[in-house]
């Protein structure tokens, strides 16, 4: 089994204790999201679910959502907690190695994930713009700051080769794969790059 999907299957059971969320740096990262009522979304490394009530109101009854981990253990966690949810859709897999039909998505979402594609972050970058549709966006953003999430993954040997790079260089690696209107931020509490096909 890949290092990775054993680390958090095994950290299923507690991430949601381990790992608190700020739900106003949470409610903050969606208002600089700004997904329109009714968008598809793919929730990318949706792990037990910590966005998915946020893009549920966001999104409104016409939108859907499609939730995608690695981890089967997370997954199974987030259906658990939000399968009162009628538009979410759970399923366990790579994103990289998935047949996302081209131009489908309107909004890329990804919370807390983007270190763990080690050195694929263009190619999934680009196979994401692939799935956009004209006009749709790619949001890449983590609840705590760059520095914090570096230091997290130096003291966890299962994932010390995991780093996040500075908002502005990721924000011109979308520039570089084609996004428009890229926007790069992060501060001592948050960590934001969106951009638009």
């Amino acid at each position: 089994m890949n290092k990775d999907i054993a680390f958090f299957d095994n950290f299923a059971d507690t991430w949601d204790s381990y790992r608190n969320t700020n739900v106003k740096i949470l409610e903050r990262l969606m208002v600089l999201a700004n997904i329109p009522v009714g968008s598809t979304v793919l929730d990318v490394g949706s792990g037990t679910g910590v966005l998915l009530p946020y893009l549920h109101a966001t999104v409104g009854a016409q939108g859907k959502i499609t939730a995608i981990d690695f981890s089967e253990k997370m997954l199974a966690k987030a259906q658990e907690k939000f399968a009162n949810l009628s538009n979410v859709d759970f399923i366990v897999g790579d994103v990289l190695e998935m047949n996302i039909p081209a131009e489908s998505i309107n909004v890329v979402i990804c919370l807390n994930f983007f270190p763990h594609l080690h050195t694929r972050k263009e190619e999934f970058i680009r196979k994401m713009k692939s799935s956009l549709k004209n006009g749709g966006s790619l949001i890449i953003m983590h609840d705590i700051s760059r520095a914090k999430v570096n230091s997290i993954h130096r003291d966890n040997s299962v994932v010390t080769e995991h780093r996040l790079p500075e908002a502005k260089l990721v924000g011109e690696m979308l520039k570089a794969c084609g996004y428009k209107e890229v926007t790069a931020y992060e501060d001592d509490t948050l960590y934001f790059v969106k951009g638009f096909k």
